[in-house]
């Protein structure tokens, strides 16, 4: 017959051994994470086309590695004003040149965009203009693109705005 003692020494040492094989085990698991840690991260940076994106809380572009991510971009200066009010084509072209800018700030040009969105109110309108991304993308090699027409941008006088993805050679 077992006595008190004896079942509580024997007790001890059940808890003990589960102890140690936690500690074992975690010390594995911290191991693994430190071997995680060990791998570079990807380089990310950020870009700002005015001050104004900044007291909106956003980045106009994110580079991850060669990747990178525009936001989408108005037609605005850059003061953040509307350029060419109910004019689509003079905001079509207001919003290339400022995408061009931002690529060429991010070491990129319209032949590394591979995704694009054109987001609009006025869906016949930008379509009878669709020809004007002919003149930034080569007919050869242009991104995989969606149209989309929205109730309305950020500002009402937004008529249109383009994101697009980019990824460096």
């Amino acid at each position: 017959m077992i006595g008190p003692l004896h079942q509580s020494l024997s007790s001890r040492v059940a808890s003990l051994r589960a102890l140690l094989s936690l500690t074992g085990l975690a010390v594995l698991l911290l191991a693994g994470c430190e071997a995680h840690d060990e791998t570079p991260s990807r380089f990310r940076s950020s870009y700002h086309q005015g001050d104004y994106e900044v007291g909106l809380g956003y980045s106009q572009a994110v580079k991850v590695g060669k990747t990178i991510y525009i936001s989408m971009t108005l037609p605005v200066d850059q003061q953040g004003q509307l350029i060419a009010p109910d004019d689509m084509a003079g905001q079509l072209g207001a919003v290339y040149t400022n995408l061009a800018t931002t690529l060429k700030a991010n070491g990129a040009a319209f032949e590394h965009v591979a995704v694009e969105r054109i987001y609009t109110t006025d869906m016949p309108a930008l379509l009878k203009l669709a020809d004007q991304r002919l003149k930034v993308y080569s007919k050869d090699s242009l991104p995989a693109a969606s149209f989309i027409e929205v109730k309305h941008l950020a500002d009402p006088g937004f008529l249109v705005g383009v994101e697009v993805v980019a990824e460096l050679p």
